[in-house]
Order: structure tokens, then C-alpha cells, then sequence
């Protein structure tokens, strides 16, 4: 007990950032010459084993692990093929099990997370539209796990004991990442071609007068131009509600450049439209004059290109018969088909259901449309996020979904405590923030699942979850009555 008072006493937010940041190098140094020389099996027993010790012994060491993993998922994909693709499902799993085993032993209780009945109920429909439509059970069930591992690993995080001392590592760690990221860009400008050779085995993925659209550490653009807004977003509102530094300028400057030049309409407006709001409410008398004086020109410059490229995204997504408005009108009526549950996990629009070519897609004669035909003539079977919610678990299970999230949403708008520290603060208007970011963003891809931009969809949520559950706790130990005094310890006091 001593022991652990001591180095509470002794470790501050500085040394603490640097004992996580050196885990990670470590952890790095170690991983990478063996995913380049060592056969893909043994790095990934070995890179398993390591997030077994510290999900063990360093659990909050373990999430920032996790969170890094999820988001470098798909680049460990390029490097170690099948074997990576299940990265971020791994250290999920791993995450739940962990926490929640540690919290149940420690407390025999486990913290619920905001809007938990709704995903619950919602993913009680799509297993009984599953059942139903008679789908596998193997298909239904890592359909269903796709669907909701941004809850679960947001669920796991709800679990661990945060404080206001983890939010400052956080925040380190996370500029650290910022800056990394920064460096990624950089050398995706400088050498556009051999960086995408690299990161994605293939050439650039477009070139816009002159200027790469960049993708950072990533296959495609999107990816990118999602992470750096998240970033833009995060860093912005702790400018606006925790302190102003020129770091934190340099790197808000950066972020919202890297997202722009990913020339991706859905990033682009998500981002824009986010860091509008932030600075509408949170930014002050001042936001008058900026508005005044650099709004005219932000327009001259911004608009006409931004014009063009939303125009030109809705002419062929919503104009034209695109490969994305089937999937959409496909919904509907694979949801009116199957009313009112829908035609279960693994049937339309998620990825299962284009890994095995759903027959509601052979009944809606998408074989012969070009970008939802069969295997790789199939890329765009996924592209988008609510169809696969419509289509798989009906009007119900869409309805529970929107209201889990409505319940999150409120959620972090409301105070943990009286005396809520600003940090506390910080996170919940940030995770309001990316969550209307991923919103918008799901209405062109399928990022409630998939990597880098899933978890921070819920994941502030779970950490919120924990610091309410540790105000409500100090609030009713505060409550308790004094039980009254004994009449042979009344007569001893006297």
C-alpha cells in the first residue's frame, strides 16, 4: 500500500507519458524488424504476447496500445496480409475481456456504457432477423461483431478507473501521434510515389493540380483525411475550453491542411462543418472579428473548390445511378422485404455480405452492376454505413441504433459533476464533436467499423462513462447518515 501511495506521489503526468511513449517505442523496435525478416504467424504470436503482458499489468498502457493498433490496422495489413486484417478485432476482444475481468474482481460490478440497452436491442433484432433469414451462425455472428466493436471496445474502456492525470497523458500522447502523423504527410508530399509504394503497394492515388491527395500511413485518402480531421477537432476544442499554446496552433494548422489536401469531399465538409460549431459555441467574442475580417477571403479561396467537389459528388452519387444510391434505394427495399426485422447480420451492405455475396443482392440483380458484381468487381458493396443498419436489422433494429446514439449524445453533453475538471470537460465536448464528424462521414462510408475512425465514435463515451460512475460513487459515500452513537458508547463518553 505504501509502495503504491509512493509512486503516485512520485510519477507525475511527465514521467508517466514518457513510461507509455517508451513501452510504444519499445514495442515498435521490436516489432517492426521482425514483421520485415520473421515469417507473419511468429510476429503476430509475438506482437499478441506483448499486448497480453501489458493488458495485464499496464491496462491503460494497454488502450493507448489498442487505440494505436486499431488505427495502424490496415497498415499492418500490407505488411502481414491476412494475419493483419484481424489486428483491431484481436486487441478488442483482448481489451473486453481484460478490463472487464480486472473490474468484476476488483468491484464485482461492471459500468454500463450510454445508450447500452439500444445497441443491445438492436443487436437482439439482427440476430433474430438472422435467425429468420436462416444465415449461418459463423457469418450472423462476425457480422454481428463487425457491426458493434466500436461499442465493445468503447465498453472496455468504460471499465478502467480514469483520472484527470490519464486525460493529461492522453493529451501527450496524443500530440505525439499529431506530430507523427505531421511527418507521415510531409514525406507523402515530398515522395508521393515511392511513400505510396510503401504504405499501399500501388501508385498515388490522385494527383490534383500538382498536389498528391494524401493518405499519411494509409491505403486510401479517406482514411487519412478521417484521422486528421479527428485530430483537427480534438486539437481545437482543447484550444477553445483547456489552454492555447503554439504548439497546439502548429499542429491545428497542420491537421486541418492534411485534411484538406486528402481532396475527400466527406472529409472535407465533416470537418468544416464540425470546427463551425465548436467555434460557434465555444469561441468567444472573438469569433465575431475573426469571422469579419478572414471570412471573405477563407470563401474566395475555399468555396469554388469545395463547390466543385461536393457538385461533383453529388451528381454521382445521387444524380446518377451510382453503385452507392442502389445500395441506398437497395435498403429501403430489402428492409420493406424483410419488414420489420430485416434481413440479418451478413446480408447486405457490411462486409460479410459482399465476402459471400448475399442473395439479396443476387434477388435485387446487383450481379451485373458495375462496383457490386461478384469478388473484385464488388468494391463498392460496403461503401456506405446505414444501409447495412436498414438492410440487416430492419426499421426496429435502425431505430434502436439511432437512439443508442441520440443517448450518447446526451450523455456527454450533461456534466459528470459539479466540480468537473476542464480536461473532463475537453473530452466531452470532443467526443460530441467526432461523433457528429463520424455522422456526417456514414453517410458515404462505413466508419462505425472500420479502421482508424470507428473508435473514436464511442470511445470518450466509455471514458466519460468511468468518470460518472466515480463522481456518483464519492457523491453517495458523501450522503451517508452517521449512524447514532450506542447508549454504552454515550455513557463512555461521558
Amino acid at each position: 500500500m505504501a509502495m503504491t501511495y509512493l509512486r503516485r506521489r512520485t510519477l507525475g503526468p511527465g514521467a508517466t507519458t514518457a513510461i507509455w511513449a517508451g513501452v510504444g517505442v519499445l514495442v515498435a523496435l521490436a516489432a517492426t524488424p521482425l514483421m520485415l525478416v520473421a515469417p507473419p504467424l511468429i510476429a503476430v504470436v509475438a506482437g499478441g504476447f506483448v499486448l497480453v503482458v501489458l493488458a495485464a499489468f499496464l491496462p491503460k498502457a494497454f488502450a493507448f496500445a489498442a487505440l494505436c493498433t486499431i488505427i495502424l490496422s490496415t497498415l499492418a495489413q500490407t505488411f502481414l496480409g491476412s494475419a493483419g486484417s484481424i489486428a483491431d478485432e484481436a486487441v478488442i476482444v483482448l481489451a473486453l475481456v481484460a478490463f472487464s475481468t480486472r473490474r468484476l474482481v476488483t468491484e464485482r460490478r461492471l459500468i454500463a456504457l450510454p445508450g447500452m440497452w439500444w445497441f443491445l436491442a438492436f443487436v437482439a433484432v439482427g440476430l433474430l432477423s438472422s435467425l429468420v433469414g436462416a444465415v449461418s451462425l459463423s457469418i450472423s455472428v462476425q457480422a454481428m461483431f463487425l457491426a458493434v466493436k466500436g461499442l465493445v471496445f468503447a465498453f472496455a474502456l468504460a471499465q478502467l478507473r480514469w483520472n484527470v492525470e490519464d486525460l493529461k497523458v492522453l493529451v501527450r500522447l496524443g500530440a505525439i501521434a499529431g506530430g507523427v502523423l505531421v511527418l507521415t504527410a510531409v514525406a507523402n508530399l515530398i515522395a508521393p510515389g515511392p511513400w505510396s509504394q510503401l504504405v499501399a503497394n500501388r501508385p498515388p492515388f490522385a494527383i490534383v493540380n500538382g498536389i498528391p491527395a494524401l493518405q499519411g500511413p494509409f491505403q486510401h485518402p479517406a482514411a487519412f483525411g478521417r484521422l486528421s480531421s479527428i485530430l483537427a477537432v480534438g486539437v481545437l476544442s482543447y484550444r477553445l475550453l483547456v489552454r492555447r499554446s503554439w504548439p497546439s496552433a502548429v499542429l491545428l494548422v497542420f491537421s486541418s491542411a492534411m485534411a484538406l489536401l486528402t481532396f475527400q469531399v466527406k472529409s472535407i465538409v465533416s470537418l468544416l462543418s464540425t470546427m463551425g460549431l465548436l467555434l460557434l459555441r465555444y469561441g468567444g467574442p472573438i469569433r465575431y472579428i475573426a469571422i469579419l475580417a478572414f471570412g471573405p477571403l477563407l470563401a474566395m479561396l475555399v468555396l469554388p473548390p469545395l463547390i466543385e467537389l461536393v457538385g461533383g459528388d453529388v451528381e454521382i452519387y445521387i444524380v446518377q445511378e451510382s453503385a452507392r444510391s442502389l445500395l441506398t434505394t437497395g435498403s429501403l427495399q430489402v428492409a420493406a422485404d424483410h419488414f420489420p426485422w430485416g434481413a440479418g447480420f451478413g446480408r447486405y451492405a457490411s462486409f460479410y455480405a459482399s465476402l459471400y455475396y448475399s442473395p439479396e443482392y443476387v434477388n435485387l440483380g446487383f450481379e451485373d452492376v458495375y462496383g457490386l458484381g461478384r469478388g473484385e468487381d464488388g468494391m463498392f458493396l460496403n461503401d456506405t454505413q446505414w444501409p447495412a443498419i436498414l438492410g440487416e436489422t430492419g426499421w426496429f433494429g435502425a431505430a434502436c441504433f439511432a437512439a443508442g446514439i441520440v443517448t450518447v449524445f446526451v450523455s456527454l453533453a450533461r456534466r459528470t459533476s459539479a466540480d468537473e475538471h476542464v480536461l473532463v470537460r475537453w473530452l466531452r465536448v470532443a467526443g460530441i464533436a467526432w461523433l457528429i464528424l463520424i455522422i456526417i462521414e456514414s453517410v458515404g462510408a462505413p466508419v462505425f467499423v472500420s479502421a482508424p475512425a470507428f473508435p473514436f465514435a464511442f470511445a470518450a463515451a466509455g471514458v466519460i462513462a468511468s468518470f460518472r460512475d466515480r463522481a456518483r460513487n464519492i457523491d453517495q459515500t458523501e450522503e451517508v447518515p452517521q449512524q447514532p452513537v450506542g447508549l454504552r458508547e454515550e455513557v463512555a463518553a461521558s
